[in-house]
């Protein structure tokens, strides 16, 4: 099941993901999935300019960085929000994903609130979303063939015992 929380930098300013569209029920390998990626300046003391920037990455087991890109936001002032989406990369591997956001540091003028959020690195990412990722012939194998032999073997039960009770009102002599 997926996992989020929001990313908290500067105090106040809040970084949360979550899927553009949700898995069904799960991500497959061959999937390029986009995510929204919602950046809210809550109470942060300061303005962000528009070359603002932040790294999001997509990681799967054990840390192995997928994919990496730089995304450029802005200007975000206090109070106010905005909604970037990225994505659409084939996810490729199997495994257990992370959805990353990485921050540097804020630079600006002495004296001033407006500040430039630099973008960090791919290695410091804090997860913000997580997610499976399955092969399909796996995800095949391993959960639907296996739901449906459950539901042929309950199809066959009920026969038996069908079956059974007709024979057991036969030999008592109340059918026939």
């Amino acid at each position: 099941m997926p996992a989020t929380q929001t990313i908290d930098v500067f105090d106040g300013l809040e970084f949360y993901v979550e899927p553009a569209k949700a898995p069904d029920p799960v991500y497959y390998t061959s999937d390029k999935p986009e995510f929204d990626v919602h950046i809210r300046n809550k109470d942060s003391k300061y303005d962000f300019s528009e070359e603002s920037a932040f790294t999001w990455t997509i990681e799967t087991n054990p840390m192995q960085v997928v994919h990496t890109n730089e995304v450029e936001f802005g200007p975000l002032g206090r109070g106010e929000e905005t909604t970037v989406t990225v994505g659409g990369k084939v996810l490729a591997y199997e495994g257990h994903g992370v959805f990353g956001i990485a921050t540097g540091g804020a630079s600006g003028k002495s004296g001033s609130d407006r500040r430039e959020l630099k973008s960090g690195r791919a290695k410091s990412a804090d997860p913000a979303y997580s997610f499976h990722v399955w092969d399909n012939s796996h995800y095949d194998a391993s959960i639907r063939q296996p739901k449906r032999l459950q539901l042929a073997m309950f199809g066959t039960s009920v026969l038996l015992i069908l079956f059974a009770v007709v024979q057991v009102l036969l030999a008592i002599g109340i059918v026939g």
